[in-house]
């Protein structure tokens, strides 16, 4: 299988968060996800280390086109970040898998 150029978008907030994440994915063009589970950090947000379910963080990763990509981030700046703690970021790859681009 040749190697394919994508984006590794990676998304780190509250695991309530999650279900609102992986729609904004999947409306923005994302074929898949993995979502993992954070056991504690330390950042502008805060200390996390979640003892509480409400303190429970979630990374949420996925590979997209550059397109998908900035539509994911977009929607983030727009609708999310303004509202709850997140950390987004995003860096270019190489898979050995087919990205469907968008």
């Amino acid at each position: 299988m040749p190697i394919e150029k994508a984006i590794l978008v990676s998304i780190i907030t509250e695991s309530g968060l999650i279900p609102i994440i992986q729609d904004l994915l999947k409306r923005a063009g994302a074929t898949g996800y993995t979502i993992e589970p954070v056991v504690s950090g330390f950042g502008t947000h805060g200390c996390r280390d979640g003892q509480f379910e409400g303190d429970q963080t979630s990374k949420i990763i996925s590979l997209v086109s550059q397109t998908t990509a900035d539509k994911i981030f977009e929607e983030i700046e727009e609708t999310l970040e303004p509202h709850y703690a997140l950390t987004a970021f995003r860096h270019q790859v190489e898979a050995l898998m087919p990205i469907v681009t968008s």
